[in-house]
């Protein structure tokens, strides 16, 4: 491509992350720990997803010029945001102390710090050389997700995908077809994304969100941590443990798969949601619903992840408002009789919801029928034995065992209990995924396991962040 491409495409990324920061930015005041980070990471995430996902209703123009309309707003939205907020040189420099942390007096530990943000910036740095080099490979960007991102480039419109065989029976020659054909499309769209800037379809330009997807998850997770309370040392720590894990790296380094988007929105969004028990910040707790509400648009599995935020919901309004946990038992019993009598009926437009001993099916995500499968070697092979992950699987083993003992002994905080909830509760929906329906097979054959452990990784980390010391429970 010519430089005056990649110019467009470094546009395409640039702008509305820089618009969707600075947006946020003006949501805090000056001196808060932690906020220009945050506000980067979680506005890169915000920005391109919402880009994304209004390519669709814009596309009856033309995907180009749908495109181009959304940059003039980023752009636009950009100038608003600049608008009346000309930073002063005294908030400019407590901006780099807050990135220098005034904590950090003894050699070693600036030492230290210096180490890590080193490390860090050579791991992007080699991951960034991958995406520029690496030709598209993994198998579902072959299949699936890049495959309709070409499509769609070439022939400058949304061709829908359909069943086989429909498209068979088709004789316009308008529509498209592919294995999977009912995934969601926005990540599609996101690889689409700096291609329609290019001009024409570029492996390197698709990949590029990807690379910027990590970053800002970097960014959105360092930002979340100082705001919490940890020091900057201890934060960029659990920043390392996070951006070190193999698979995360891996699912960068060769970019093209969805994972690493759910992972991302799923992870920024329950850290805010623990922002928001712990403190009641009606801003993280906006954040954690925006970011939720992409989770089925991005991956099949996100639409039955969100179950996960009703319990630990429920435990903090229970702690909240006093109101006994046997209103939360009783949900519990109502969805265990519904499955123990068994539930089916038509829904509309979104079709059949079967719930019963023999067999779930649920709109969009498919029909598992039940039984049990022993899959503990496997489970525990993936998760303690395999290097995707390090040591975290044995640290996640720790943190719960910790958890549960302050629990035991009164500790009775609202973000302890959610956090709790959601990642036992995250457990328990992959252990019953893989030890009670046909998936157990994916299990076995290695191919999704990891990959939907990669989806909590984000969030175990800062969740064991979370339990290293005492914090501040004042809101920012």
């Amino acid at each position: 491509m010519t430089p005056i491409a990649w110019f467009a495409v470094a546009l395409s990324l640039l702008l509305p992350w820089l618009a969707g920061a600075l947006l946020l930015r003006r949501l805090w005041p000056d001196g808060t720990p932690g906020i220009w980070p945050l506000a980067l990471g979680y506005g890169y995430w915000l920005a391109l997803l919402v880009g994304a996902l209004l390519l669709y209703p814009l596309s009856v123009l033309g995907l180009r010029v749908a495109f181009w309309l959304l940059m003039l707003g980023f752009a636009l939205a950009l100038g608003w945001a600049v608008r009346d907020r000309r930073p002063s040189g005294r908030e400019t420099l407590q901006s780099l102390r807050s990135v220098w942390p005034r904590d950090a007096h003894e050699l070693g530990s600036r030492l230290l710090l210096v180490l890590l943000l080193g490390w860090l910036g050579l791991r992007f740095a080699v991951l960034a050389l991958e995406v520029w080099w690496q030709p598209l490979y993994p198998w579902d960007a072959w299949t699936t997700w890049a495959v309709r991102a070409r499509v769609w480039s070439e022939l400058g419109r949304l061709a829908p995908f359909v069943a086989p065989e429909v498209w068979a029976g088709d004789g316009t020659g308008a529509v498209y077809t592919i294995e999977a054909w009912h995934y969601p499309a926005l990540v599609s769209r996101l690889s689409l994304w700096p291609t329609l800037a290019a001009g024409d379809w570029n492996e390197t330009a698709a990949n590029l969100p990807w690379l910027g997807a990590a970053i800002a998850l970097a960014l959105g997770f360092y930002g979340q941590a100082r705001l919490w309370g940890a020091s900057a040392l201890t934060s960029l720590t659990a920043l390392w443990g996070l951006i070190s894990l193999p698979l995360l790296d891996t699912h960068v380094a060769l970019a093209g798969y969805a994972d690493l988007w759910l992972a991302g929105a799923l992870g920024l969004s329950l850290m805010a949601f623990l922002q928001w028990t712990r403190t009641g910040d009606k801003r993280q707790a906006a954040l954690c619903l925006a970011l939720a509400a992409t989770w089925p648009l991005l991956k099949l599995e996100g639409a039955v992840w969100l179950a996960l935020l009703v319990p630990a919901w429920m435990l903090v309004e229970a702690r909240r408002r006093r109101i006994g946990l046997s209103l939360i038992a009783a949900v519990f019993l109502g969805f265990g009789l519904a499955w123990l009598i068994g539930l089916r009926f038509e829904a509309p437009l979104i079709g059949l919801i079967e719930i019963g001993t023999e067999a779930i099916q649920l709109p969009f995500i498919g029909r598992f029928e039940l039984g049990y499968h022993d899959s503990w070697g496997v489970f525990a092979q993936t998760l303690l034995g395999l290097e995707n992950w390090h040591l975290l699987g044995y640290l996640l083993v720790v943190g719960l065992v910790v958890a549960l003992w302050r629990v035991a002994r009164g500790e009775r905080a609202p973000w302890l209990l959610s956090g709790l909830a959601l990642v036992l509760g995250s457990l328990m929906l992959l252990w019953g995924l893989f030890f009670l329906t046909d998936a157990h097979r994916w299990a076995e054959q290695g191919t999704s396991l990891g990959r939907l452990l990669l989806h909590f990784m984000p969030f175990y980390v800062f969740f064991l962040l979370t339990l290293w010391g005492r914090t501040s429970t004042t809101s920012a």
